[in-house]
């Protein structure tokens, strides 16, 4: 009798292991490396392959992780507590200070949030991510989702350069 109870608590334990990392994922954000997740839809097939592209050969080559991800709901978090969450729990970064930066556009409260991490506090001040939404202003009020995230890119790609 006692085998069979040690039987049957061991493979609830194994059950729960196993089951384990398929909850890891945070709100539905997929693993680390995807730079670019459209979880709103607000891009075709064709402009998240393109900013994929953009921003794996940007990152690897600035060594710092950028990154887009737009949602339609925060799951009652602020836009600072959500993009925070998904940087940190999808090992974003590189090197020891997980250096990068990922903006957040959020549909369902029309609001933005660029997190940091590492060198990308330095990089990307506050006033320095003001500018950057500034210059994306436009074409977020207009729906060219791809354009904002283009001029994100790019202007990411200056400030590290300056920096």
């Amino acid at each position: 009798m006692k085998k069979k109870v040690l039987t049957l608590l061991f493979s609830l334990v194994l059950c729960l292991c196993i089951a384990t990392p398929a909850f890891a994922q945070t709100d539905g954000f997929a693993s680390e490396y995807e730079r670019v997740q459209d979880l709103a839809g607000l891009l075709s097939d064709n402009e998240e392959a393109s900013l994929v592209t953009k921003l794996n050969e940007l990152s690897e080559r600035q060594k710092m992780d950028i990154i887009v991800l737009t949602t339609d709901a925060l799951n009652g978090k602020t836009p600072r507590d959500y993009a925070d969450d998904i940087y940190d729990y999808s090992n974003f970064g590189y090197g020891e200070s997980k250096d990068g930066a990922l903006l957040l556009i959020s549909v369902e409260d029309n609001d933005w949030y660029i997190s940091t991490c590492g060198y990308g506090i330095t990089v990307f001040t506050d006033a320095g991510c003001d500018y950057i939404v500034e210059q994306m202003k436009d074409d977020l009020s207009g729906g060219n989702y791809f354009d904002a995230v283009n001029t994100y890119a790019s202007l990411c790609d200056e400030f590290i350069t300056q920096a």
